[in-house]
């Protein structure tokens, strides 16, 4: 069966920061079997505030997997409508990984606007380049002052707290909410998308709202940063603030959960929460079933806890004695380790749970022991920064 196959972009890159060259005009042809490759941004205009716009490359073809590279180009569209290359800026530079896209599926990365020499303030037009195999992709955006996406509403939703406790289910629909009423279920799509970000890894927002006109209307926010979720619930003019790892499903909906998969968030009584309504999600288990599963593949951890402030995480793995720490500060920057519960009382044999204490500096854990049962010790791990010789365990009063 013939299909379309068009060729984005065929371009001469040059070396450097300059002009990007001549660009041949798009050419659409016909072909049996055609890879193809496609390039797209999230969303298509942004405040000129944004730093960072997501791409997302697909390749819809049949056949060999692909090959790239981190490094892209920015173009940016003149008043002609002629492009011109956006110099990159002093220092900036790539790292040596190489990339492999599978046949049938998509990879997410972001074009980080301040790696480029350009005054961004003023807006535009610009598209994203990139090479992926033999292939030459480009998406195009606008920066537009007042747009939706901005620095201050990244994932297009402003503060739960700015939303009227009984605002209009129409109108939060409209505005990209996955909506429950009595009159059935508005904008489901949102959810669904949603969980394909959070595959890509692209950090993004699902708000849902529960108004059944009998009770409190209930309004839930769940962003993802990129490494876990925050889950906010406001209902009765009160908010609620948990912290989450993971999406799981038991085959009939789908929650968040600090548990890995289905079996580890019943093995460790994780606490979770519905992503959506029980009993409305189940449209979203294919979905689930297929990242969990990734997931494992790509993962040893199986129970997962964050902070309270987001900045730390602390794993147990599939060794029962293993457990690591993560630590994620945009001032000092990130860093992780393991260890083995024997390092802090060689009578353990298992860790058995993980809390972390007030300010979230302080971990608790909980283990067993092959003579005296279960015991519990208060870890410092930030303490590694300072004196690498210093566990800092010490008994749990």
């Amino acid at each position: 069966m013939k299909r379309l196959w068009i060729c984005l972009l065929a371009f001469a890159l040059l070396t450097g920061c300059g002009d990007s060259g001549d660009i041949a005009v798009t050419t659409v042809y016909e072909t049996d079997d055609p890879p193809r490759t496609a390039l797209t941004t999230e969303w298509e205009t942004y405040d000129p505030s944004v730093e960072t716009v997501w791409c997302i490359l697909s390749y819809e073809g049949e056949g060999e997997s692909l090959e790239y590279g981190a490094p892209y180009w920015l173009d940016v569209r003149e008043a002609d409508g002629s492009w011109t290359q956006v110099p990159l800026a002093e220092n900036a530079g790539w790292d040596a990984m190489l990339y492999t896209l599978p046949s049938g599926e998509k990879q997410a990365f972001p074009c980080i606007l301040s790696l480029f020499d350009y005054d961004f303030s003023g807006g535009g037009t610009f598209r994203v380049i990139k090479e992926i195999g033999e292939y030459t992709a480009a998406a195009e955006f606008t920066l537009t002052k007042g747009a939706v996406i901005s620095a201050e509403t990244p994932y297009g939703f402003g503060p739960m707290e700015e939303v009227p406790e009984y605002g209009d289910p129409a109108e939060l629909s409209a505005g990209g909410a996955v909506v429950f009423t009595e009159a059935g279920t508005e904008n489901a799509d949102a959810a669904e998308i949603f969980l394909e970000k959070v595959s890509l890894g692209i950090p993004c927002q699902l708000r849902t709202l529960q108004n059944y006109y009998e009770s409190w209307p209930m309004l839930i926010d769940v962003i993802y940063d990129g490494r876990g979720f925050l889950w906010r619930m406001r209902t009765g003019g009160e908010i609620t603030e948990k912290r989450f790892s993971y999406i799981v499903t038991d085959g009939t909906d789908v929650y968040l959960s600090n548990g890995a998969d289905w079996e580890s968030t019943e093995q460790y009584d994780s606490e979770k929460a519905f992503l959506l309504p029980s009993g409305s999600g189940s449209f979203l288990v294919p979905a689930a079933e297929a990242m969990t599963d990734d997931r494992l593949a790509e993962n040893t951890a199986r129970y997962r806890i964050w902070s309270g402030d987001g900045m730390r995480a602390a794993s147990l793995t599939e060794d029962p004695a293993e457990f690591s720490v993560i630590r994620c500060d945009p001032e000092s920057g990130t860093w992780s380790r393991s260890w083995t519960i024997r390092e802090l009382d060689d009578r353990a044999t298992a860790v058995r749970d993980l809390s972390w204490l007030e300010s979230g500096a302080l971990l608790h854990i909980t283990y067993e022991t092959e003579k005296d049962g279960t015991l519990t010790v208060d870890f410092v791990p930030d303490a590694e920064l300072t004196d690498p010789g210093d566990l800092c365990g010490y008994p749990a009063e």
